[in-house]
Parts: C-alpha cells; structure tokens; sequence
C-alpha cells in the first residue's frame, strides 16, 4: 500500500478510538457502543448509494428519492443481461 492510505488508516484507527473511548466514558454500558460488522456495513452501503445518485445529479441525470431504496442489481445480473444482447 501506499505511505499515504496507511497514514490515512492510522488516523481513522486513531479517531474510531478516541471516539469510542469518549462514547464508553459518557456511557454507563460499554456494550451498547460497540458496533457491528452488518451494522457498519449497511451505512457504508446507505452512504455510497447516496453519493452516487448525488453524481447522477451532478451529471444531469433525473433521480428521485425512490431511486435510493431500490435494491442495485448483482454483478452476475448485469453479466448476463450484456450476455443475451447480440452484437451489433
């Protein structure tokens, strides 16, 4: 990797701490503040679904909130619908 996203990382790894150390002191169950892998991975999820309708948008494309909600189709699917097209 390189020297800048492993400074990078550090810094995240540092902050997430610094984080969770204060959220545990002002908290008097330690438990509730501890997150889970699906938990983190369903905001990372929410985050990049919005970041890219919001590049849709900034290319003129027309997008509504319901575009947020609806499920992104697996890599297999998008293979296979380019697979039945014939050459052209």
């Amino acid at each position: 990797m390189s020297k800048f996203f492993d400074e990078l990382m550090e810094s995240v790894i540092e902050m997430d701490e610094i984080l969770r150390k204060k959220h545990r002191d002002s908290d008097s169950n330690a438990d509730t503040s501890v997150l889970t892998f699906q938990q983190k991975q369903a905001h990372y999820d929410k985050v990049r679904r919005s970041n890219y309708l919001a590049s849709l948008r900034i290319e003129g494309f027309e997008t509504t909130p319901a575009d947020a909600e609806k499920p992104l189709s697996s890599r297999m699917e998008v293979v296979e619908k380019y697979r039945q097209k014939p050459a052209d």
